[in-house]
């Protein structure tokens, strides 16, 4: 199509389309544009110290050290310049009457001596910075109103039809401006006077003030953890949060330690804007100590305004370290059933103490372990060991335990000694403490007499007492054994029945006793099965026995045949039992010293008698 073939109409339409684009892009920079709060200024991006072939980095701009020449008078260096990782330019500098070098315009390098192959520069950019920040906010005043910011005092003198006079002072200087609307003035580069709208009609200005804003630094540090190992590289979180009005720029984190040392102990920022923050990451090798140590790390922040002016802050954070010996204790499994057998043999668990020299030097220790008094080491001694460690290594002891009762059971930790420098050193296990739970059934038996001096024929009775003290239901039973010389008269010497946990069950039967030469009931076995089909058994203990036979003479044989229905009564000359001739004695006694006590006696009470 042609353009003679176009209809006005849509010429006219493309027309307009034409204008209001143009009118956009023409709106734009002016909606982008600078206002009197920022100014286009020499803004400081940093200091550095770089040598040869190190570079200073101030974000789309780098200066490289190229050469260093320390021979001439003064000292010179051969700079270069990269923009956005591209070589631009070279330079030459010195510390004298080349110390400043100024690249497109837009950056400005700053030599401040050149020693040790060394170049200390300052490094500027020409840009529009953010510089005056909103101090009182929009105030409506009249004729003589006045308004006070720090050091300044505004005052409204009148009003007229060139605006409104307006007087500012500032120790003891007075200065008189006519302010119309939008109208600012900036007073010693430190106070920001402006008119935001003037109203004529009714006699009042509303009027704002602006001062240079400033940065802030607030610093943090922050560890995963309080207590580290001495072969663990320790990293720490800071973080640098500008809180002020203005950017901080040429941020710089310089970090030391009491103990250890510091990975990367200096590190920079180029810009953290208001509100915004930045985090460094600093690595700490710890110290090493035989029964460990703390240090402190502190963190000291240095940023600069765009004058170039220095804020700080500085933290730090206490940091433990555990003994360069340490040993671990762990237990599998952690729940064990009684009377499981396991390849014919009662349930175990297995206990395993890892014991690590994280020293750069072999080391001899002893290890001491514990168990609780109801479990028992298999196939060993003792529980003390004596290893030697390799540097940087670790050594793993390894022994198993089986359980004698239920019932819940934290392991007593495990303990390592050593020797270093003269000087006996004891580490212990550390974390959480191994719990061990055992489960299942235990039948306690117990075996007891009414009376167990007895003379042939004569009876006494047994009493079986079986209490259950595991956590699991048990059938129980048993069948006493009865020894030659005893006869059971009464009750059951056996019996089959259920325990459950914690019950207690108590048995009784009367025996005879038939034979002098007894002297011992054995243990009663016993047997029981838990819930889970474990079979066990146990024996109560044995119980003496001491059994007399009644000795008589040959002459009280022969009275008591003559004369049966007369009972005889034995003299001092007959012949006794051994029970019978004790009693003789003791009476014997007793009557001897009744008629010794009678002469002191008498003597008293005639002594007694004479003198009253």
């Amino acid at each position: 199509m042609s353009a003679r073939n176009i209809s006005p109409a849509v010429f006219i339409i493309f027309l307009i389309i034409t204008i209001i684009i143009t009118s956009i892009v023409c709106l734009v920079p002016t909606a982008a544009a600078y206002d009197f709060r920022d100014e286009n200024i020499w803004i400081y991006q940093g200091s550095f110290e770089i040598g040869v072939g190190e570079r200073a980095d101030t974000g789309d701009h780098v200066i490289k050290v190229h050469a260093i020449d320390m021979n001439g008078a003064p000292a010179s260096a051969t700079l270069l310049v990269y923009r956005n990782k591209v070589y631009k330019e070279s330079f030459f500098v010195d510390s004298l009457a080349n110390n400043e070098h100024v690249y497109d315009e837009a950056l400005l390098i700053k030599v401040l001596d050149i020693k040790d192959e060394k170049v200390s520069l300052e490094i500027y950019k020409q840009e529009y910075e953010h510089v005056w920040i909103t101090d009182i906010d929009k105030i409506k005043l009249v004729s003589g109103e006045e308004i006070t910011s720090g050091d300044y005092t505004i005052k409204i003198i009148g009003f007229s039809e060139d605006g409104v006079a307006v007087s500012i002072s500032n120790d003891g200087m007075v200065v008189q401006d006519i302010y119309n609307t939008g109208f600012y003035k900036k007073y010693n580069d430190e106070f920001i006077v402006k008119a935001v709208y003037l109203n004529q009609d009714r006699k009042e200005v509303f009027m704002e003030t602006y001062r240079p804003g400033a940065p802030n630094i607030e610093l943090s540090m922050t560890a995963e953890q309080d207590l580290y190992d001495p072969n663990t590289p320790i990293e720490y979180d800071v973080v640098v949060r500008n809180t002020g009005t203005v950017p901080i720029r040429g941020v710089i984190l310089e970090t030391s330690v009491t103990s250890g040392i510091v990975d990367n102990p200096v590190q920079t920022h180029h810009i953290i804007e208001p509100s915004l923050s930045q985090t460094f990451k600093v690595n700490v090798i710890p110290p090493k100590s035989p029964l460990g140590t703390s240090f402190t790390v502190k963190t000291n922040v240095t940023g600069y305004d765009y004058k170039g002016v220095s804020y700080t802050n500085s933290t730090t954070i206490n940091t433990s370290i555990n003994s360069y010996i340490a040993v671990e204790k762990s237990v599998a499994p952690d729940e064990l059933f009684l009377n499981k057998m396991v390849y014919g043999k009662q349930e175990t668990t297995r206990i395993n103490l890892t014991i690590h020299n994280m020293a750069d030097f072999s080391t001899s220790v002893n290890v001491y372990d514990e168990l609780p008094q109801s479990f028992l080491p298999l196939d060993m001694a003792s529980l003390e060991w004596t290893v030697v460690l390799e540097p940087d290594s670790s050594t793993v002891i390894t022994y198993q335990a089986m359980p004698t009762m239920t019932g819940n059971f934290t392991l007593s930790p495990a303990s390592v000694e050593w020797k270093k420098d003269g000087d006996t050193f004891i580490a212990q296990t550390i974390g959480s403490q191994n719990v061990i739970d055992v489960h299942g059934t235990r039948v306690f038996a117990e075996k007891l007499l009414s009376r167990n001096v007895l003379y042939v024929g004569e009876n006494t009775d047994v009493r079986i007492i079986l209490t259950n003290i595991g956590d699991d239901e048990a059938e129980v039973s048993f069948s006493d054994t009865i020894p030659m010389g005893v006869k059971v008269i009464a009750g059951e010497s056996g019996w089959n029945g259920n325990l459950v946990a914690g019950e207690r069950k108590d048995l009784i039967y009367t025996i005879q006793i038939e034979e002098a030469d007894i002297t011992a009931l054995p243990g009663v076995e016993v047997s029981f099965v838990d819930s889970y089909d474990n079979h066990g058994s146990t024996i109560s203990n044995t119980v003496n026995l001491y059994v007399d036979e009644i000795i008589k003479s040959e002459e009280t044989s022969e009275i008591e045949a003559q004369t049966p229905a007369i009972p005889t009564i034995p003299t001092p000359e007959s012949d006794l039992s051994r029970w019978g001739a004790a009693g003789f004695m003791i009476s014997s006694f007793i009557m001897l010293l009744c008629i010794i006590a009678i002469a002191p006696i008498t003597a008293y009470l005639l002594i007694t008698r004479v003198i009253s």
